[in-house]
């Protein structure tokens, strides 16, 4: 397949530079292949034998995820993996989907109107996602991100923004149904603090710490408030492409692009997603 855009991912960066320490555990199962990106949109130069729904011309889509290879002209991975790009979604907009766009459907589950709910680390690529699919349900949402991404994020509609260097939100005395943690750095226990009778906290990923802390707060299930607190993993691949495609051609999802950058300045794009100076997605372009 050629490609043609490819989103940049969290998981990409920390693939590259080995951090955090779980960063390193998807080399052991990726078969070598050295190339990152996994949400990938391009055009069918040529199928395998017995594949079939697929003919060259096609533009398609997928999270190639373990397979890797979409920072680059051309990629290669099975083919259950792709789904097609509706005419009316473009490239650019069918690569910010797939993986951030599984993290913020699954992240969102359950959500309904007039639920508090923060979402850490929203100015991303899959946070403006989450916001989107929380405000649609009509919950009332508390973005958290660096001040610089504060007026993207306040013109999707959120209510509230808060600069995590200014405000730590686990100790400021409010409480919320749901909390979506795209890096988390706190344990269970003050996160807990944070929720409402019932309430759940769903961490992405984050530190070290914050990560073990989580995997045992998933084993330990619900506190006597009802309150859960642990490791979110969300469902990728295949499994959610129909849906955000739908629902971005139908104008009910539009991704927060930030930076549409050429490959071969790929390396300065992504250290500066890293530090966290882009206001939604990063998309690399061949």
């Amino acid at each position: 397949m050629k490609v043609t855009a490819c989103g940049a991912n969290a998981s990409d960066w920390e693939r590259l530079t080995g951090r955090p320490a779980y960063a390193r555990m998807p080399r052991l199962f990726s078969s070598g292949v050295r190339v990152p990106g996994s949400d990938v949109v391009g055009v069918v130069e040529a199928v395998g034998a017995g594949v079939e729904g697929f003919a060259p011309g096609m533009r398609v889509v997928a999270d190639t995820f373990e397979y890797w290879g979409g920072f680059a002209e051309y990629c290669a991975a099975p083919a259950e993996l792709w789904r097609p790009v509706p005419e009316g979604v473009s490239d650019v907009t069918a690569a910010a989907l797939p993986q951030s766009g599984a993290i913020a459907l699954d992240g969102m589950a359950g959500v309904g109107a007039g639920d508090a709910v923060l979402i850490n680390g929203a100015g991303g690529g899959s946070g403006p996602l989450a916001v989107q699919l929380a405000l649609a349900a009509g919950a009332e949402v508390t973005a958290v991100d660096n001040a610089g991404k504060a007026e993207a994020l306040r013109s999707l509609g959120v209510q509230r923004v808060l600069d995590y260097r200014e405000v730590d939100f686990a100790a400021e005395g409010r409480r919320y149904d749901l909390i979506l943690d795209l890096f988390g750095s706190r344990r269970m226990g003050a996160v807990r603090r944070a929720l409402t009778p019932g309430g759940a906290y769903r961490m992405v990923g984050g530190e070290m710490g914050a990560f073990w802390s989580a995997v045992a707060g998933m084993a330990r299930g619900a506190d006597r408030q009802g309150r859960r607190a642990g490791l979110m993993i969300a469902r990728m691949g295949p499994t959610h492409l129909p849906e955000l495609l739908r629902r971005a051609e139908a104008g009910e999802l539009r991704p927060l692009i930030g930076e549409v950058a050429p490959l071969e300045e790929s390396i300065g794009a992504l250290t500066r997603m890293g530090a966290g100076e882009i206001s939604g997605k990063l998309v690399i372009v061949p």
